[in-house]
Parts: structure tokens; C-alpha cells; sequence
């Protein structure tokens, strides 16, 4: 009789086995994030961006609407009409939610849904942080600076 023929046929196991109740690695599902969750997170983080963007978006429509681009004290957003009622409020609803919104963009990264193990997870925790502020600072800085006059265009 064989080696094989034996173990198979006898009690004695192999302890280097996998038994089948244990799937592979690759067969393990493993704990995937959803998308919402990550759409959810990259919004509240990149919150300075949306707020920028907000800015600038509603002066391309009005510059789409009025066919021009829009004058600081000449071509109010409040009186263009169209879309532009609607566009108009998304900076000032950003802006009104900034006392909010931007510590929970710097708690944000403190919970990045993508989060390696071990050492790793403190170093990428403390590198999102910097990075918010240093984005919180540059967008803050380029609104004062108000390139193309646009967001004394919106507050006029």
C-alpha cells in the first residue's frame, strides 16, 4: 500500500491541509467600501474645492446667459434670471455652512473609508490632515486674491 492509499484511507490527517471549510484568500469576500461612502467622504473632504468651484461655476453660467463675462457692479447674479436663480444660491449655501462644514472636512480625514494596517494608518491619517489644511489655506488665499474679480462679481 502507498503513502497516499494510506492517509487517505486511514484516520490520520495532514496537518499542512487546508480543511474545506476554510476558503482561500482570494475566495474570501473581503470588506469592500461602497461608493456612496467614498463619494460622501471625498465631498466633505474636498468641501474648499466645492466652495471655489461653487464660485466659479456660477460665473461661467452667467457668462453663458448673459453672453459676456460678468462685470463686478454692473451684472448683478441676483437680477440675471434663468438658471442663474438657482446657481446663485449654491456658494451662498456653502458659504453659510462653512463654520460646519470645514472641521468636519478636517475630521474627514481622520476616517478615511480607505485606511491601510498598522503603522501605515496614523502616518496616512496625519498626511490627510496636513493636506486639508494646506488646501483650506490655498483656497482661502486664492478667494481673497479673487482672480477674474468674481467673487466680488457674486457678493456685489
Amino acid at each position: 500500500m502507498s503513502a497516499r492509499a494510506y492517509l487517505r484511507s486511514s484516520s490520520i490527517t495532514n496537518p499542512y491541509q487546508i480543511p474545506e471549510s476554510v476558503s482561500s484568500p482570494a475566495e474570501q469576500k473581503s470588506p469592500s467600501v461602497s461608493r456612496l461612502k467614498i463619494a460622501a467622504w471625498l465631498l466633505l473632504y474636498l468641501y474648499p474645492l466645492c466652495l471655489a468651484g461653487s464660485f466659479y461655476a456660477a460665473w461661467i453660467v452667467a457668462w453663458l446667459v448673459l453672453g459676456h463675462p460678468p462685470r463686478p457692479m454692473l451684472d448683478d447674479p441676483k437680477s440675471i434670471g434663468g438658471v442663474m436663480v438657482v446657481v446663485y444660491l449654491i456658494p451662498g449655501l456653502l458659504l453659510v455652512a462653512m463654520p460646519a462644514l470645514a472641521p468636519l472636512g478636517l475630521a474627514a480625514s481622520f476616517f478615511c473609508p480607505i485606511c491601510p494596517r498598522g503603522r501605515l494608518r496614523w502616518l496616512q491619517k496625519t498626511a490627510l490632515a496636513i493636506l486639508y489644511i494646506a488646501l483650506c489655506a490655498i483656497v482661502l488665499l486664492m478667494l481673497r486674491a479673487d482672480p477674474g474679480r468674481v467673487v466680488e462679481w457674486w457678493f456685489d
